[in-house]
């Protein structure tokens, strides 16, 4: 029997000796008149196969977290990186012992010479993986639980100084540049945060901006008044009707750097920037958080550098 037809006659046959025969004649044809617009498909009530094997559970793993509000590029690292490990291995995720991750990482490590920082963010995606195996029952003993942190040399980021900040403002080349750099010392967004942003987004009485974070927190950023003059500045030269807050891709910013001569010059170093210089104006360490969308403040505080003229200022003020 056709679908439509069988719904019709279900229909029907629940207001047969409910309702008159002119009623039900009416109600007939509209429901054959409205059904004949879709396509129609009896849903499937069969059970669907499980899959069991090693991708297929990293597959529901990485949808659980996608579900959580995990942002996509982690999504995809932890996919690719646990991906990887599995394909080395060639076992079933409860045959995997922590001696076949120590295997794995020496083996990157000595072959691929891969830095021991980025050992120990693979070792955060697999023990997030295998941690989430375990609680759900779907292995008996987590493999990560005995892997230690390998410890890397800690490398002092620096903040840009107010000189080579300068220097990156003069090799800007165009308005656009100009207004990039400044909203991004100035609201410490995410280069990422900074692309999904409308015009329609920026307060300009206000000078202030909602964005949308990690995680899909929003938080509201602040401009400063130079940052706001050269954004409207750069606004004022659109002609296109693209709604972006920074159309097109211009020169990337990481030449910016080769031009004014500053090494390690990149975007996100101006996040850096501004929570080092908050904090050494004396900002509360929980708002320097706030601006940045930090939900822990020892992340905002690797994000910031002491300086050490500060330190001793301190000293020569506290020490006996």
């Amino acid at each position: 029997m056709d679908i439509r037809t069988s719904i019709v006659q279900n229909v029907i046959s629940v207001l047969n000796g409910k309702a008159d025969d002119n009623i039900i004649d009416l109600v007939q044809d509209v429901l054959i008149i409205q059904l004949n617009a879709y396509e129609l498909t009896e849903r499937c009530t069969k059970v669907a196969v499980r899959d069991d094997t090693a991708e297929g559970m990293l597959n529901k793993y990485i949808a659980t977290k996608r579900i959580e509000g995990k942002a996509e590029t982690t999504l995809r690292r932890y996919r690719e990186q646990n991906l990887a490990l599995l394909t080395f291995l060639g076992k079933p995720l409860d045959r995997i012992t922590t001696d076949d991750l120590r295997f794995y990482l020496s083996v990157k490590r000595q072959r691929d010479k891969v830095s021991n920082r980025t050992l120990d963010g693979m070792r955060r995606c697999y023990s997030s993986f295998f941690g989430w195996l375990s609680a759900n029952g779907l292995i008996d003993r987590n493999p990560c639980a005995a892997l230690s942190q390998i410890k890397s040399r800690k490398v002092v980021k620096k903040p840009y100084s107010a000189a080579e900040m300068e220097k990156m403002r003069k090799a800007c080349g165009n308005v656009r540049n100009l207004a990039l750099v400044d909203f991004l010392y100035a609201t410490g967004c995410r280069v990422s945060e900074v692309a999904g942003l409308d015009i329609s987004d920026v307060d300009f009485e206000r000078m202030e901006c909602v964005v949308l974070g990690k995680g899909n927190k929003e938080r509201k950023v602040y401009l400063t008044e130079v940052a706001a003059m050269h954004l409207q500045e750069y606004l004022n030269t659109r002609t296109d009707a693209c709604e972006a807050l920074f159309a097109g891709r211009g020169k990337r910013l990481g030449n910016l750097g080769k031009r004014a001569r500053v090494e390690n010059a990149h975007p996100h170093r101006y996040r850096r920037t501004l929570a080092t210089n908050l904090l050494d104006r004396g900002m509360n360490i929980q708002d320097v958080a706030a601006i940045l969308g930090h939900a822990d403040l020892k992340t905002t505080q690797i994000y910031c550098y002491i300086s050490q003229a500060n330190v001793k200022t301190a000293y020569r003020k506290y020490a006996a």
